[in-house]
């Protein structure tokens, strides 16, 4: 049951709004002023409706007030006098909507709908986010879904181990995040943590990189050189994308993990090394075998434990909580107050399929956070490919007679049909801003998908203006 809030300073209005709302499973507060209301925040309402006209404490002061206390409920204004200027104005400082007098009793209920999900939406991620601070020491994994929970429990069981490890995922699953955990977790988190990407070396220097080499070994090497087995010596050595590596250098890799031992390039001397292996690859090593590009032997040495990361399209459950994740580093790093994102914004997140993955994801939200200038992240603030549809697909045909305003009439009012009236949605669709799509809905008398007569004689509350 969602907890509202409701202030009016009319007496009637207030009775025939809250005996509506109660009657449809809502629990109502009520107060008479803005003042008596701010003192109601410590009954932690939902959902905030205010009236904005009111003496002394107005629903501004009110939105303003409630921003500081209760910065993630939403607040929605009711005003008889319903301008675009006081629209703009509220919407400007955080308003989640507002209403005109006489209230259609539909549209109120949309609203608070609306609202009481972004009200959820943000419960819900702060539940995850303490969850994320609770669970700890995965070096910024991030995830409460089953599939996530799974990759957990294998790092956990398999860090205090000196087993060989191949994590297997799409670019971008975090596949460096799991072998820093399998660090971190193991005796060797004192020791150091050494990678190396097969793919970012040239081929020719891959030997030369993982196990050194001598003065005059090759051409170039004017100096001995350490390579990252020495280097990770007492800790863990992570192998990155080695589905890349040639096959004489898999051979060597082959040996040191058989004999913990190593021979620099131009040498003939053995070393002794304590390191852990951890390898990684997007690659279907069974299938580069197969071709002849692996080593079996080395594949098997290798997958005594193999840990496989699902893409992002398989736990989509865990955007919310990887979102909050990157909106704190991301705050943090750019010095930004972006704290929330709206449920319509969320759901086009979850429902895009992240060929890129998490990183991807991040990504994402770091363009959106530079570039924001909000503390909310909207649907408009997405970039195209997540918003979905286009505005072209949602305007009219162009017929014979019609003049540019007739068009751009009925594209606004195609798109405010096809998004049940959201504004914000609407003017990310045709490319304009919020305020410009008010102007226009008042300019052309646009109907409100929101504003529809109630069914049967549902009568609204009154309003005495």
């Amino acid at each position: 049951m969602e907890k509202i809030l409701l202030v009016e300073d009319d007496a009637r209005e207030q009775r025939a709004v809250a005996t509506y709302l109660k009657a449809r499973g809502y629990e109502v507060l009520t107060a008479a002023d803005g003042r008596t209301a701010c003192q109601r925040f410590s009954d932690l309402p939902d959902v905030i409706i205010s009236d904005l006209k009111m003496a002394g404490v107005d629903g501004l002061e009110v939105l303003r007030e409630a921003r500081q206390q209760l910065p993630e409920t939403p607040v929605i204004l009711m005003t008889a006098h319903g301008t675009v200027a006081s629209a703009v104005e509220a919407m400007k400082q955080g308003a989640f909507d507002y209403l005109t007098k006489p209230v259609n009793p539909e549209e109120l209920l949309l609203t608070i709908q609306r609202a009481a999900e972004r009200s959820q939406l943000q419960r819900e991620v702060r539940r995850l986010r303490q969850q994320l601070e609770e669970r700890g020491g995965l070096a910024g994994l991030v995830g409460s879904s089953p599939a996530m929970r799974r990759v957990f429990e294998q790092i956990e069981l398999v860090a205090p181990t000196r087993s060989t490890v191949l994590i297997v995922g799409e670019s971008g699953t975090g596949k460096e995040l799991v072998a820093r955990a399998l660090h971190q977790l193991s005796p060797r988190k004192d020791g150091p943590f050494v990678a190396l990407n097969c793919a970012a070396i040239p081929k020719d220097l891959a030997e030369s990189e993982l196990f050194g080499h001598v003065k005059g070994a090759f051409t170039g090497a004017t100096d001995r050189r350490i390579g990252k087995f020495a280097a990770a010596s007492r800790g863990t050595l992570f192998i990155d994308e080695i589905g890349e590596m040639e096959l004489p250098v898999q051979a060597k890799l082959l040996r040191a993990l058989e004999t913990r031992t190593i021979s620099p390039v131009g040498s003939n001397e053995e070393q002794e090394v304590d390191v852990r292996v951890v390898a990684a690859t997007h690659r279907n090593l069974r299938a580069l075998v197969e071709e002849g590009r692996f080593r079996e032997d080395l594949y098997y040495r290798l997958q005594v434990v193999t840990i496989e990361l699902p893409p992002l399209r398989q736990h989509r459950e865990d955007i919310p909580l990887l979102a909050a994740h990157f909106l704190h580093q991301l705050n943090r790093e750019h010095g930004r107050q972006v704290r929330e994102i709206t449920p319509e914004a969320m759901d086009a997140l979850q429902s895009y399929p992240w060929p890129g993955n998490v990183r991807e994801l991040r990504n994402v939200l770091e363009g959106i956070v530079v570039l924001s200038r909000k503390e909310v992240i909207e649907f408009g603030d997405l970039p195209r490919h997540l918003q979905g549809a286009k505005a072209s697909e949602m305007v009219p045909r162009f017929r014979p007679g019609m003049t540019l305003a007739d068009l751009e009439r009925e594209a606004i009012q195609h798109c405010l049909h096809h998004t049940g009236g959201s504004r914000q949605r609407t003017a990310a669709l045709l490319g304009i801003s919020t305020r410009t799509l008010l102007r226009k809905i008042q300019e052309y008398r646009l109907d409100d998908p929101r504003r529809q007569k109630p069914a049967g004689n549902e009568r609204a509350p009154s309003a005495s203006g």
